[in-house]
């Protein structure tokens, strides 16, 4: 998972599209000390400059940059939400093309799963907060907790919860 803190959405976008900083900057009029300004975070995207990347990755501008228009980091969330986001331009595309829905299910397929996987991951970055309180007593009742999950008692402490 660090791994994908120190690249930026932007990164990750040229990345899956298999395409490299130099072809992009050619086609855009972006000079190769732009581009790795913007990667690591030296200086903002310009709104003019902005417009023309998330024109050419089809997305919107708000996924590639935070409130200053410095890119965001790729964030485990992030990620998947990325992922989804091309599932759903893929999708479009094949039914606007007429493919059948046998050939679109494994798309929708993928999609299910990484929904679920942005679920797991919206958990994980809930707990993650909950144990940086550093709460002793906050960390007892995780504890507790994941101990009755792991012992198989989840009835139980389903039963518990709506109390």
């Amino acid at each position: 998972m660090n791994n994908f803190l120190t690249k930026t959405v932007l990164e990750y976008l040229v990345m899956i599209n298999e395409l490299s900083y130099s072809g992009i900057g050619r086609e855009l009029n972006i000079t190769p000390q732009q581009f790795s300004d913007w990667i690591k975070k030296r200086r903002p995207i310009p709104k003019e400059r902005l417009q023309v990347l998330a024109h050419y990755f089809s997305v919107d501008e708000e996924v590639l940059v935070d409130e200053q228009s410095y890119v965001k980091p790729l964030s485990s969330i992030a990620k998947v939400e990325l992922h989804l986001l091309l599932l759903d331009q893929k999708v479009a595309e094949l039914e606007e093309g007429g493919v059948s829905d046998e050939d679109i299910e494994p798309y929708l397929t993928k999609k299910k799963e990484l929904e679920r996987e942005k679920k797991n991951q919206m958990r994980l970055n809930k707990m993650i907060a909950i144990l940086e309180q550093d709460n002793e007593q906050v960390g007892e009742i995780v504890d507790l907790f994941l101990n009755e999950i792991l012992s198989g008692k989840i009835e139980e402490l389903s039963h518990k919860l709506k109390k």
